[in-house]
């Protein structure tokens, strides 16, 4: 079942179980206020259920270094299991991967070009209760 979409000044959401999908407005600036929220309306539509998300940010956003670190602490998100990120090239896709590769990451995160590829992906993450551990494919 899909949700009705949540509209946020900066993005919108809307949940197809199990999976938060994001679509970032232009231009987005997100700070720990923003992801609070965002984080609130995903436990909200997942009603308490572990969930992995979808972001597409194939247009401009940014964070706040306090907002990198709200994500790098899953106590901020104790229902996340991982996330799928559609960017806009493959390069730029290979880029964020590689980057990734050299961060510990509490959950599995990998970047996309295609929605295929990326709900193929996501299929495979665990939800169970725990913290998963990133791996590079």
């Amino acid at each position: 079942m899909i949700t009705t979409p949540i509209e946020l000044p900066f993005v919108t959401i809307y949940y197809e179980e199990p999976v938060i999908v994001f679509n970032y407005k232009p231009d987005t600036l997100l700070g720990v206020p923003e992801l609070k929220k965002i984080v609130a309306v995903a436990e909200n539509l997942s009603e308490g259920k572990p969930y992995v998300t979808f972001s597409d940010v194939r247009s401009t956003i940014n964070m706040t270094e306090q907002a990198k670190k709200f994500l790098a602490d899953p106590k901020n998100m104790p229902l996340f299991r991982g996330s799928a990120i559609l960017v806009s090239t493959t390069l730029f896709s290979f880029a964020v991967n590689f980057a990734l590769s050299f961060s510990k990451k509490t959950y599995p995160i990998k970047a996309f070009v295609t929605e295929e590829k990326a709900s193929e992906w996501l299929r495979l993450l665990s939800l169970e209760d725990k913290v998963a551990v990133f791996e590079v494919s």
